[in-house]
């Protein structure tokens, strides 16, 4: 089997205290060119694949984040965030879903969506600051695997909307011109991620180079937003590591 990544958290770089503010300011953070060419290389014929010929695949990369994409489930780029917002402790971290974004110029039924945003209660959307720490409820981790130009697609934000009092009065800034909405350049292999708490809305693809993305959902270990859609050969083609972040919801205290 391949090697894992390093799992345990006091291995990672924690967050430094300006990305610390800056998430808890914002509800999201940017980290350009995160992965390097030969490892999307891979990643992004396993994306081919999947939208040409997906029998063609193995069954157990049928299924995202099985296959290549599987490198990217613990990736410490990624994991330096998650330990920091969700739980220190790898254990209780899941892995919610994966998804393929896949967008060329003028798909015009992959557009501006927002949704979410706003102070809640529901653990999958609350985010929380206690005792010198952030909480955050399902938290989007998403890697780039092409470049996106500034205001040419991509994801948009409305910075700090994961804090609003106001939840039910956001869409009156629904208009993309409505001047609150934050959009990113990056290079490819860069990472975006944000609280699910942020509103937030995919835009219309602007670019020749098609947008090719891969969306994960992580959240803590005791609840779970998404239907599960993994697979018995995914999940027996991943190292024991990874397979972890797909356990049932409970808590771990239980294991004891």
């Amino acid at each position: 089997e391949e090697k894992p990544i390093q799992m345990e958290a006091a291995e990672y770089t924690p967050l430094t205290e300006r990305e610390k503010v800056l998430f808890d300011l914002r509800g999201f953070l940017l980290f350009p060119a995160v992965l390097s060419e030969e490892e999307m290389e891979p990643i992004r014929a396993q994306c081919e694949m999947l939208r040409q010929n997906p029998e063609q695949l193995p069954a157990s990369d049928r299924i995202l984040p099985g296959g290549a994409a599987s490198h990217l489930i613990d990736h410490p780029a990624a994991m330096r965030v998650l330990h920091q917002i969700i739980d220190d402790e790898t254990e209780k971290i899941r892995c919610e879903n994966c998804f393929l974004s896949y967008r060329e110029r003028g798909d015009a039924h992959k557009g501006w969506d927002p949704h979410a945003g706003g102070k809640s209660v529901n653990p999958n959307y609350s985010y929380q600051y206690h005792d010198g720490k952030i909480h955050s409820g399902m938290t989007r981790v998403v890697w780039e695997l092409n470049g996106v130009g500034k205001g040419k697609g991509g994801t948009a934000l409305i910075a700090g909307s994961h804090k609003s009092n106001y939840r039910k009065k956001l869409p009156l800034f629904d208009d993309p011109d409505s001047g609150v909405w934050e959009s990113y350049e990056c290079p490819p292999g860069s990472l975006l991620i944000f609280s699910e708490a942020v509103r937030h809305s995919s835009c219309p693809w602007e670019q020749d180079t098609p947008r090719t993305a891969l969306f994960f959902a992580y959240n803590h270990i005791n609840v779970r937003h998404h239907k599960p859609r993994v697979s018995d050969e995914m999940l027996a083609a991943l190292t024991p590591e990874r397979r972890r972040f797909f356990n049932e919801v409970y808590h771990p205290q239980f294991d004891r």
